[in-house]
């Protein structure tokens, strides 16, 4: 366009605002330059309304809110986009305005959108893009390209509407735990007040921008969405679709875990584990084993082992059958699944399976052959080197911290032995310091868990690791500042990932250290019978 080299015949529209008189100077009155102005030009005026929209794609919502979105979707999406499938979920989107003297034009850029999304709604894309940028990367130990199959699953989304429901479920809720306001129902002598903490880390609700006051019900409606695609899935399962239906059942898990923890993930374990049998089965089974298979078979095994600390639902144990290959999966596991508990562990957590609860009985009534075998898994796990296996094993990226691997597996390896002890009472022999022939301290033992916990930070891969062992450590606990620490701990996991089984974690514990102080220290008192009364199947993952 070619530019008019005629003087402005009126004065700026800041100079006549403040009757200065104007030097009619371009491309800007130097009256405004020299005052520091902005010059407003000579043209017609433009004003942005700060209204609400009554029409159009803004209707409901101001400018202000669609700029802080659109600036926080472009500078999200520009840090994604080397390695994220889902760069464009949110488009590039530009206008400007250009003016000279008397003539105003406007060019306005088309979108650049994604296919994969752009027929989906905003808040779809909104809820997509989180998923992609923060809940798959808390699905793993590492988020390194190539070894996250949930986020390579993303782009299947257009073509599995069953997919794409669950995957929203999951992000809406998780953006409806991280902008709620914590409500305690009652005071608490662990837990501080978190509001204060929580408005700075995220600057107001607005701070994140998209649909945020719908996200409770949009998880709602998305859930029962991909409940009744699921049923119809289920119904027509084969050796085709069968890996995306248990990594939907899966995501349904992990929905449960953002939720609360308690329950609901029992009934889908039960379905994922007649599918999972069905892997095993000659039609079903593959050669080799694809590594989206092997990961979600992982995560099923990791969850069915740790949900049985709280798990008093009667039902089958085995949730491998024989005719699938175990070590590949427990390999698997202990790399790249993100409780990264290592693989030695978890196969004496799953010989415990075939042990008797033997807190109902006498040291004497128990039979020798059963304490031989808790013995023996004790031993095994105290004889378990995390240090070693921490520099033998393959990591899963070149970011790999060895010391934090090695510190969050000693973690584990001293709740392991809690859990292994928690089978005999507090008198057994085995446990009972009194007897002289005591193989582990049960305090001693949540000490060590403290102790190698209180070496990572929230910056390590690792740290989200920490609820499990943490959660054995506090359930053995006597000490009040220790309690504290614990919680504190908790307090920090939960501002970093916004799980909801976490706060019921907390809340559990709670109940077992009143009932512990109210027994006195030393007591016979088992916190596992306590929860059990509870009548609640709580994962702690």
């Amino acid at each position: 366009m070619q530019l008019s080299l005629s003087l402005p015949t009126k004065a700026c529209h800041n100079c006549r605002k403040r009757r200065w008189k104007c030097d009619r100077s371009l491309p800007v009155c130097q009256k405004c330059l020299s005052s520091g102005s902005d010059c407003l030009g000579y043209g017609k005026l433009f004003v942005w309304n700060h209204g609400i929209a009554s029409r159009g794609k803004m209707m409901g919502r101001s400018y202000e809110e669609r700029e802080a979105t659109k600036n926080e979707g472009q500078a999200s999406s520009k840090a994604f986009s080397n390695s994220n499938p889902t760069s464009g979920i949110f488009p590039m989107e530009s206008s400007f305005l250009t003016s000279n003297q008397e003539n105003m034009q406007m060019t306005v850029h088309r979108p650049l959108v994604d296919p994969l999304v752009q027929d989906m709604a905003y808040d779809s894309r909104y809820y997509l893009f989180h998923f992609a940028t923060q809940l798959c990367a808390e699905m793993v130990t590492y988020d390194v390209p190539g070894n996250n199959p949930v986020r390579d699953l993303i782009p299947v989304v257009s073509d599995s509407p069953l997919l794409l429901q669950i995957i929203l479920a999951n992000s809406a809720f998780h953006i409806f735990n991280i902008l709620r306001e914590p409500v305690e129902t009652e005071s608490s002598t662990y837990q501080d007040d978190r509001r204060p903490r929580l408005i700075a880390h995220y600057g107001g609700p607005n701070r994140l921008g998209g649909p945020l006051k719908s996200s409770y019900r949009d998880a709602l409606v998305a859930k029962q969405q991909a409940l009744s695609l699921l049923a119809q899935s289920v119904a027509s399962v084969n050796e085709h679709n069968i890996d995306q239906i248990l990594v939907v059942i899966l995501l349904f898990i992990n929905y449960a875990l953002i939720e609360s923890g308690k329950d609901k993930w029992m009934v889908h374990m039960a379905g994922a584990r007649k599918l999972i049998h069905l892997l095993g089965t000659p039609s079903f089974q593959q050669t080799p084993t694809s590594k989206l298979r092997k990961c979600v078979l992982s995560d099923f095994l990791v969850f069915s082992i740790l949900g049985s600390t709280l798990s008093f639902t009667p039902g089958p144990r085995q949730l491998i059958p024989d005719t699938i290959e175990l070590e590949p999966i427990l390999d698997y596991a202990q790399t790249n699944n993100y409780l990264s508990c290592p693989a030695p562990l978890l196969r004496i957590m799953l010989r415990t399976f075939e042990l008797p609860d033997g807190r109902q009985c006498a040291s004497d009534e128990l039979s020798f052959e059963v304490q031989e075998q808790v013995r023996e898994l004790l031993e095994a796990a105290l004889s378990f080197d995390p240090f070693r296996w921490a520099y033998t094993f393959q990591p899963t990226s070149p970011f790999e911290d060895l010391d934090k691997r090695a510190r969050i597996a000693s973690a584990h390896r001293a709740a392991v032995c809690i859990y292994i002890a928690r089978v005999l009472s507090c008198t057994n022999p085995l446990l009972d310091p009194s007897s002289g022939s005591a193989l582990v301290s049960l305090t001693g033992l949540a000490d060590e868990v403290v102790h190698h916990i209180s070496h990572l930070s929230p910056s390590d891969n690792v740290f989200k690791c920490i609820s499990w062992p943490l959660f054995l450590a506090g359930a053995e606990s006597e000490d009040h500042i220790q309690r504290m620490w614990i919680m504190d701990r908790l307090n920090t996991l939960h501002s970093i990932m916004y799980w909801g089984y976490i706060p019921t974690v907390k809340s559990v514990l709670e109940v077992i250290w009143t009932n512990k102080d109210k027994a006195g220290r030393g007591a016979d008192n088992c916190w596992v019978d306590e929860v059990k009364e509870m009548g609640t199947d709580l994962l702690v993952a």
